[in-house]
């Protein structure tokens, strides 16, 4: 039997995308999927909780992000012949991805990817640039819709 994939999805038209070439690499191998969905409080999200009542409306929005990211996943699921689950985490979307992989057995981790300039990539940081640099299985990052290879070196 082959190890399940994990993706994570967040609702973004990215993580959509990694969702669909996933469950179509899924399809390829058997594979099961593993679709998880981390609740995750940016440090803006998290100074604003502190605000009075804040911290009620923080945790609607999550809700509603968390509820959107559940039906847009089985609508890019739907009519596939993929076995997959749905499954939500809490705190640092890198790290939860990674366990999830570790907890399942994964060999590979699929997440979207958007492109950040140098600052950009320092100050946001990237769920996608933490996977590469600490997963311990293979991660396919899709940017705009397509999983992207390195060019191939020339042949001499």
């Amino acid at each position: 039997m082959t190890k399940p994939m994990v993706t994570g999805v967040d609702g973004t038209a990215d993580s959509l995308a990694a969702l669909s070439a996933a469950a179509e690499l899924a399809e390829e191998s058997g594979s099961r999927l593993v679709v998880v969905h981390v609740r995750h409080e940016s440090g803006v999200v998290a100074a604003n909780s502190a605000l009075a009542g804040a911290g009620v409306a923080v945790n609607e929005a999550l809700d509603e992000v968390e509820a959107m990211s559940r039906e847009r996943a089985a609508d890019v699921l739907a009519g596939r012949k993929v076995r997959w689950r749905f499954e939500v985490a809490f705190g640092d979307p890198a790290s939860e991805l990674i366990g999830a992989a570790r907890h399942h057995r994964a060999n590979t981790i699929v997440v979207g990817g958007r492109t950040h300039g140098v600052v950009g990539g320092l100050v946001m940081g990237s769920v996608a640039q933490k996977l590469v640099r600490h997963s311990p299985v293979s991660v396919l990052v899709v940017r705009d819709g397509q999983p992207h290879a390195l060019p191939m070196a020339a042949s001499r």
